[in-house]
């Protein structure tokens, strides 16, 4: 049996008003196209739903029973669509977001934070959930649907389905601690540099792997003394005379200033890296993830026509 879901919506009304009029009314509709309807439902189920009396309408037992069953039906029809027009009025809902241990805390506090704290104030209803990971769980994490979204630094391997925004490019540059000072002031080359202990995020990482490859493109071999597990500890180990290693430049400005740590002048070139936002688009976003997006979108432009 195929009934349409508009008679029950309109055997809904007439029962809960007991009137044909006066439902007719709340639905905006006549009074003899709802008799017509009710008609055809009690033809399609078989059974008289009503007693039509000059008082109005009675269910009978057989229309006591459906009715049961058709305001549950509505009640949970109302509430998901409640719940629908409550995130898409962002008033509910989550934002789960990956940051990639890559980033440098520069990164994090002059480009990324603004944009969370301006999402945050715009619909403070929404919870936030930040996830800090390697980019290659922050990837599966995406692809599973657990993160809505995450930024990340490249590189990284491709995923179908997922775009990227790139928010900033970046090298990054190499430093050492005060007891490595006859590197200083010196063009120094990656062999030279692979004499000396090196520290660097740990292996399973993308930035791992990225200068595992850029050294052995150079017929070298990769192996950091200390891995870190983000760019904080990298800087914290170097600035401690435990090795040598790699960090965004604008990450290390403060040691450089208070020459707790110092810039190696290397003679090859370290590879061009960018922060990007990354999200799988076979998936549908949920409304607070969307906002955020235009969010993100609306300060890059900004900061483009400046």
């Amino acid at each position: 049996m195929s009934v349409s879901y508009e008679y029950y919506k309109y055997f809904y009304y007439v029962a809960k008003y007991k009137s044909f009029n006066k439902a007719a009314a709340v639905l905006s509709n006549s009074q003899p196209n709802l008799s017509r309807t009710i008609t055809l439902l009690e033809n399609e189920l078989g059974c008289k739903l009503f007693v039509r009396s000059p008082k109005g309408a009675e269910l009978t037992e057989a229309g006591k029973a459906l009715f049961t069953h058709v305001e549950a039906a509505k009640n949970h029809i109302t509430i998901a669509e409640d719940l629908i027009h409550s995130g898409l009025e962002l008033k509910s809902g989550h934002l789960n977001i990956g940051l990639s241990i890559g980033i440098a805390m520069h990164i994090l506090r002059e480009q990324i934070l603004p944009l969370i704290r301006t999402f945050h104030e715009k619909y403070p209803d929404i919870r936030l959930h930040v996830t800090n990971d390697s980019t290659p769980d922050l990837m599966a994490g995406v692809s599973e649907g657990i993160i809505d979204m995450a930024v990340i630094t490249t590189p990284y391997k491709e995923k179908k389905g997922f775009k990227k925004t790139i928010l900033r490019s970046f090298r990054d540059i190499v430093i050492a601690g005060p007891e490595f000072s006859e590197l200083k002031d010196k063009k120094i080359s990656l062999s030279k540099i692979v004499e000396y202990p090196l520290v660097c995020l740990w292996h399973g990482t993308e930035t791992f792997e990225l200068y595992n490859n850029f050294f052995a493109e150079h017929g070298l071999e990769f192996s950091p003394a200390v891995e870190t597990t983000g760019t904080w500890q990298t800087l914290a180990f170097v600035a401690d005379n435990l090795g040598i290693g790699n960090i965004y430049p604008q990450g290390a400005e403060q040691a450089l200033k208070e020459n707790r740590i110092f810039r190696i002048n290397l003679k090859e070139k370290l590879p061009e890296r960018y922060v990007a936002l990354i999200y799988d688009d076979s998936k549908d976003k949920t409304p607070a993830a969307e906002a955020f997006e235009r969010i993100l979108t609306d300060s890059l432009h900004s900061s483009a026509s400046r």
